[in-house]
């Protein structure tokens, strides 16, 4: 699976509640309460400075849920591709080889 702008994906990534961070190391730490689904359209893809591939989906609602490629790949359940989708797998390689 080759995920790029355009795309349509369905996934589910894990949700957590609670928690707090302290420098004691007295705060409790958050609970897996589950995952919760989303759905949209890949409106970016960018590699950052440390090689991670991120994503930015436009959901139903308008807004951007961001996810990073590793934690995105294998929790994608429905993916469709556009009709540009060789050309933006062009793309995507062009600037994964100027980031490596």
């Amino acid at each position: 699976m080759n995920l790029v702008i355009g795309d349509y994906i369905e996934f589910a990534l894990p949700e957590f509640e609670g928690g707090s961070f302290s420098r004691f190391g007295s705060g409790g730490g958050a609970r897996y309460v589950g995952d919760k689904a989303f759905r949209g359209t890949i409106e970016r893809d960018w590699y950052d400075s440390n090689n991670r591939h991120w994503f930015s989906v436009r959901l139903p609602n308008g807004k951007l849920k961001r996810a990073q490629g590793k934690n995105l790949y294998p929790r994608v359940t429905t993916h469709r591709r556009d009709d540009q989708h060789a050309e933006a797998a062009k793309d995507k390689q062009r600037r994964k080889e100027v980031v490596w």
